[in-house]
């Protein structure tokens, strides 16, 4: 078979009987001590070089070629898979959603290789299309880049192209914490949810998921060791059940990252460690403690799950239930404005600010502290963080005048 060997380009040579030109190019050894080779084809031996070069350059780059076969709805597959043995249950959730609903319908027969920019815009604009805000847009677009590095990772692509793009600006929201009167007025209402939301910047989750053994009242303090999550099913037959579905997988099992330390309660609702993993301790002022007593003496009915909130029939509250009692509280407190439970976090971190807290101080308790806050210095920050909540609550019940 005749050949054509032009210094640096590897081996170029025709397929006479196809038709077609072959390049190739050594790329590495078998484990036995044999040569590998990669390959390409093209109609003429212009279009073969250009080929060939590309191909030398990946393996020069990478260490092997780059993968130009992968569509995105087979790398999304493979992503899920590899991702669901790390990420907690609600990322994963949102993950398949944008993947399910956004990206592949309109990116998944593209090859991963072959991605431009152009494409992730055109992502972009058929999800506006549908009506939808830039906060959407901006959620497949992480979707998106989190999967495209996973294929970077794995050496099927050179570069993550979604980066390339920028993410579309989300609009001005609406200011989303409350005043000082608003706050105190809360406050005033005596409701032990509230407060807590208010004097300890605890999310959402973590408060549904605050459960009776977690609070010291004589202590005076709740240790935010859980976050209250819905997970989703994964199919425990191996899917040779036959139903579409894993909710109706007669061995359906919960899809929870097995390094993940969880607790199931029931259904698809499931306790794990808070964001970064880092459970911490809220302070409790005395009126708070008291108003918690008072709660929980009042409390009765089925509460299988030890939760200090909960359904009248002891079932996980849902973001919905506490949306909804939060908007009934504000209007009680004749406030309003159309809330929702992350306000009382941002509440909590202004009104920390404005009470002239220091950062680290606040960040421990509502748990935006860094990494590299020294341990040597813990006991010392639960004595401020005590210090600093009762400060905190004097500054929110005072008048604005004072």
């Amino acid at each position: 078979m005749p050949k054509r060997r032009d210094h640096g380009q590897g081996a170029l040579y025709e397929l006479k009987s196809r038709g077609l030109w072959r390049g190739v190019v050594d790329n590495g050894f078998t484990s036995d001590g044999r040569r590998k080779q990669a390959y390409v084809h093209a109609k003429t031996r212009e279009e073969c070089l250009k080929k060939l070069r590309q191909l030398m350059r990946e393996i020069d780059e990478n260490g092997a070629p780059l993968d130009h076969h992968t569509r995105i709805e087979e790398l999304a597959k493979a992503w899920l898979e590899d991702a669901g043995g790390r990420l907690k249950p609600k990322t994963m959730q949102g993950y398949r959603s944008q993947l399910a609903a956004n990206i592949v319908p309109v990116l998944g027969k593209r090859v991963v290789g072959d991605l431009k920019p152009s494409d992730v815009r055109r992502l972009h604009s058929a999800i506006f299309a549908r009506g939808v805000g830039p906060s959407s847009v901006a959620a497949a677009h992480r979707t998106l880049s989190a999967m495209l590095g996973y294929a970077v990772d794995e050496r099927l692509v050179a570069r993550n192209i979604a980066e390339s793009v920028d993410i579309p600006s989300r609009a001005p929201a609406e200011r989303d914490s409350l005043t000082r009167a608003e706050t105190r007025a809360l406050l005033d209402l005596d409701d032990p949810r509230w407060t807590l939301a208010l004097l300890s910047g605890a999310r959402d989750g973590e408060l549904r998921g605050l459960r009776i053994d977690d609070l010291d009242l004589d202590g005076k303090t709740a240790h935010i060791s859980w976050n209250l999550v819905e997970a989703t099913f994964r199919h425990g037959c191996g899917g040779h059940c036959g139903k579409k579905t894993a909710g109706r997988c007669p061995q359906r099992e919960l899809d929870v990252a097995p390094n993940l330390e969880a607790v199931p309660l029931e259904g698809r609702w499931v306790l794990v460690r808070p964001k970064a993993y880092k459970p911490r301790i809220a302070p409790l002022t005395d009126e708070l403690v008291a108003v918690l007593r008072r709660h929980l003496d009042a409390s009765t009915g089925p509460n299988p799950h030890r939760l200090v909130w909960h359904r009248a029939n002891g079932t996980p509250l849902q973001n919905s239930d506490m949306n909804d009692d939060l908007r009934a509280a504000m209007a009680h407190a004749k406030i309003s404005r159309p809330a929702t439970m992350h306000w009382l976090r941002h509440t909590y971190t202004t009104m920390a600010e404005h009470a002239g807290l220091e950062w680290v101080v606040y960040a421990s308790i509502s748990g935006h502290a860094s990494e590299d806050v020294s341990r040597r210095y813990t006991h010392q920050l639960e004595r401020e963080a005590r210090d600093g909540v009762q400060h905190l609550d004097r500054y929110l019940r005072a008048n604005e005048r004072s």
